[in-house]
């Protein structure tokens, strides 16, 4: 999620300088740097909400979580459209504008999300530490 975090930032990052009359080569980095980021960050996103759960739960939890990007990407395309077309410019500057708030508020929340990221340690289940105790052994991600 970190690596995720951190890539995604910096395409943002870079986005922020785009200009009206920038070259559409210029955009490949920041566009190819967004998603990887996204493609980093799922996964080890999804892994950590999996093992975070009872087995029993693993669906309901995967669920939520899908539910949660899902919903979170819907409101946060209709919130950008919206700061896009809340500008007093015109033409092509009228896009930037909005663009250039887009990119600093994503860049602070994925920063946010690194920092999150930077805390989260994940702990064994309770119900794993109680049937290690009865079996006499640890479980496979408990630390030492």
């Amino acid at each position: 999620m970190i690596a995720g975090a951190i890539t995604a930032a910096l395409g943002y990052g870079l986005l922020h300088f785009a200009q009206a009359a920038s070259p559409l080569w210029t955009l490949l980095v920041p566009f190819l740097l967004i998603p990887s980021g996204m493609g980093l960050a799922v996964p080890a996103m999804t892994t950590a909400v999996l093992a975070s759960v009872d087995a029993q739960r693993a669906g309901t939890a995967s669920a939520v979580l899908n539910t949660a990007r899902q919903a979170g990407g819907a409101v946060g395309v209709a919130a950008f459209g919206a700061l896009a077309s809340a500008s007093d410019a015109a033409g092509a500057a009228h896009v930037v504008a909005g663009l250039k708030s887009s990119t600093l508020i994503s860049s602070c929340i994925l920063l946010c999300a690194l920092g999150l990221a930077c805390l989260v340690h994940p702990e064994p289940h309770a119900h794993d530490r109680a049937r290690a105790g009865r079996h006499g052994a640890r479980p496979a991600n408990a630390s030492k």
